[in-house]
Order: C-alpha cells, then sequence, then structure tokens
C-alpha cells in the first residue's frame, strides 16, 4: 500500500493549498504504518489492532487539517474504515484490513489529484 500511495504525490499535489502537504502526511502516515505492521509479530493481533487506530487517528488529524473538501472527506472516510478495522479485527478474520489495504490507495490518489 505505500509504495501506490507514495506516487500519490508525485504525480501532482495541488499548490496554492495544503492539499500537498496534507497528502504527503498521509502517504506518511502509510509508511509508518507499514513499518510499524513489519516490527509486529503476525500473530500479536492486540498490536495489530493498535497499529491499525493510530492510523486512523492519523487520518482524523489530517482531516481536520485539510483545506480541500475532497481530501477531508476521503480521509475522514479512511479514517472510520480503519477504526473499524482496528475494532473488528481477531486472529482468523484481517478481511477487514485487507479490503483498506487495496481500496484506500487508489481513494487517497483520486482525492489528492
Amino acid at each position: 500500500m505505500g509504495a501506490a500511495l507514495v506516487a500519490v504525490c508525485a504525480a501532482g499535489c495541488a499548490v496554492g493549498t495544503n492539499k500537498g502537504q496534507v497528502c504527503d502526511d498521509a502517504v506518511k502516515a502509510v509508511g509508518t504504518y507499514n513499518a510499524t505492521l513489519n516490527r509486529i509479530s503476525p500473530d500479536d493481533i492486540t498490536g495489530w489492532k493498535q497499529a491499525a487506530a493510530t492510523l486512523a487517528a492519523r487520518f482524523d488529524t489530517l482531516a481536520r487539517e485539510s483545506d480541500d473538501r475532497k481530501v477531508k472527506r476521503t480521509l475522514s472516510g479512511m479514517a472510520t474504515e480503519w477504526r473499524g478495522v482496528s475494532t473488528g479485527m481477531t486472529p482468523r478474520d484481517i478481511s477487514g484490513m485487507q479490503a483498506a489495504v487495496q481500496r484506500q490507495p487508489a481513494a487517497l490518489a483520486k482525492a489528492c489529484h
């Protein structure tokens, strides 16, 4: 997911607003999330849930900071999805996380262009 999001700002962030910075910070947040997952044991579901909750909180913050309605709305939706992941994930069901990882890069890319 991180590599796909790096292309979001590389392809063109808005000038004259904070859209570019917010999009860049969202990409960095995903990179931090990915790095965190690499340090968490695959069987540490509590750690995985905490990482998802932390990402949700970061997306909430970025949504509040954004002066672009589309980016704000997208990041708010992404935060909501990650909060659901953080509460709904079980050792046998990580489908919510998988869905978010598959769907969100395209949504963020669309909002950031």
